[in-house]
């Protein structure tokens, strides 16, 4: 067989068969963001000419933040930030009507790109799915306050990728009526932010959301969370000064300032806006508040915040509990949230446990468990607890990618999972998402959200602690 050729209204789209299934990279779905285009929000692409070689990923966006070595990611040079890339069963064909899953990557709202190893798709195609992975602004370019530029840039290029498919994907053998959407970390934060906007139920019907639910803030916060960033730029932090700047430089700036903040802290500094438009409250508290109109599959890692231990130290040295209630107030939340973990961890845990703890519910098992109440059979809920056999020997954030992704042997999984994961345990979380993703329901074994009977454990049985979990609100 030779290579796969698409016709769709994007244009003649060539790509490569790479293990057993059809693959384009790199397919632009909007504009260069760069120059008068920059920091604006994102314009289509015109048909692109034939034949267009889809056989790369496109360039990286700009990363506002780095991780030292060897976890760093991939960076492609270039300004055509912009791009998705398909993998579809080989056999597909226009009316094949092939369910849809949309993948939006993780990195604190501020790294990333689809160019991640880990973040094939192969599995999910060869499984009968059609897979889509989508570059998004991040950090300064796509998450970032500026006084003269709209807010939400970063979500509004997964709602541009999003009307693509629902254009082009039918010439690919999907079914632009069955659109799953999903992610991990600030990915399933976007997702589910999504999910909370006019466009749920119109460009996608589903949301898988791994470790992450989306909070936003009003747009003082969202300024003074900015105006940590000037120093490092060298011009007013305004679109109009920025536009003058390189836009990797400017990232590599901001990145360098992160680098002298507490790890803690960094989590804090990008997030979605509530702008009145997009979005008119927090996606946390919609979430909490009642069932949306997509079908949700909702979850967390048991031990999130240990992944931030496996690059150097982590917990505050001293004061610990004070920069615990320090945390607690950057998000909001009420001083008695922190009264309840000490309560009920005191003489359990030490005040460096315990941190950890009010930091993994705070950013991701907090939020997550408020959605699952406030979707209740809406949604599927699950807990991850599978400890890796290297690092803190726990179930820390990023864990379930490798078995979600049925991707147990990429480096971007060993380097956090080690080489001994379990394919069986691989085979099940795969084959749940799968099921999931063509008819809504996982499996007659797992039942819809009512109490915790129904929460899916994917590892070793443990309960979750609902007094501390359910002290968060939103």
């Amino acid at each position: 067989m030779g290579e796969p050729v698409v016709e769709c209204p994007a244009g003649q789209i060539h790509g490569a068969l790479v293990k057993g299934v059809a693959r384009f990279l790199g397919i632009p779905f909007a504009q260069p963001p760069v120059g008068p285009r920059r920091f604006r929000l994102p314009e289509p692409v015109d048909r692109l000419p034939a034949p267009f070689q889809a056989t790369g990923f496109g360039p990286t966006p700009p990363a506002s933040m780095e991780l030292p070595a060897p976890y760093t990611y991939p960076v492609i040079e270039g300004d055509r930030w912009l791009t998705l890339n398909v993998w579809a069963p080989v056999d597909a064909r226009p009316d094949s009507g092939l369910p849809v899953y949309v993948w939006f990557y993780g990195g604190s709202s501020a790294m990333g790109s689809t160019a991640q190893s880990l973040f094939d798709g192969t599995a999910f195609a060869r499984d009968g799915a059609v897979f889509v992975s989508a570059n998004y602004r991040v950090g300064l370019e796509g998450f970032t306050h500026l006084p003269d530029a709209p807010d939400n840039r970063g979500l509004h290029d997964q709602i541009a990728a999003l009307r693509w498919v629902q254009a082009n994907i039918a010439a690919f053998g999907g079914d632009s009526q069955r659109v799953t959407i999903g992610g991990e970390s600030a990915g399933a934060q976007c997702a589910s932010t999504l999910a909370t906007t006019a466009y749920a139920g119109t460009l996608f019907r589903q949301v898988i959301c791994e470790s992450g639910i989306g909070m936003a803030v009003d747009r003082a916060t969202a300024a003074k969370a900015a105006a940590v960033l000037a120093p490092a730029l060298g011009v007013d932090l305004t679109a109009k000064a920025l536009r003058g700047r390189d836009p990797r430089e400017s990232a590599a700036a901001v990145a360098k300032l992160l680098r002298t903040l507490s790890p803690h802290n960094i989590l804090t500094v990008f997030f979605p806006v509530i702008d009145g438009d997009l979005l008119v409250e927090s996606p946390a508290a919609r979430l909490a508040d009642g069932p949306v109109p997509v079908r949700m599959l909702i979850g967390h890692n048991r031990n999130e915040s240990d992944f931030w231990r496996v690059f150097g130290d982590f917990v505050p040295k001293d004061r610990v509990l004070e920069h615990a209630a320090g945390l607690v107030r950057k998000l909001s939340a009420k001083p008695a949230v922190l009264d309840a973990y000490v309560q009920v961890y005191d003489g359990v845990l030490d005040p460096g446990e315990i941190f950890l703890q009010v930091l993994s519910d705070a950013v991701f098992c907090g939020p997550s468990y408020a959605a699952q109440h406030g979707q209740g059979e809406n949604c599927h809920a699950y807990s991850f607890t599978w400890p890796s056999s290297i690092h803190t020997r726990r179930s820390m954030h990023t864990l379930d990618l490798g078995f979600t992704f049925d991707n147990l042997a990429d480096p971007g999984f060993t380097l956090y999972g080690g080489d001994g994961a379990p394919q069986a345990l691989a085979d099940e979380m795969h084959g749940l998402w799968m099921r999931f993703i063509e008819t809504g329901s996982p499996s007659e074994d797992w039942r819809p959200f009512r109490s915790e009977a129904d929460v899916r454990v994917f590892g070793p049985a443990a309960e979750r602690n609902t007094e501390v979990l359910g002290a968060w609100t939103f």
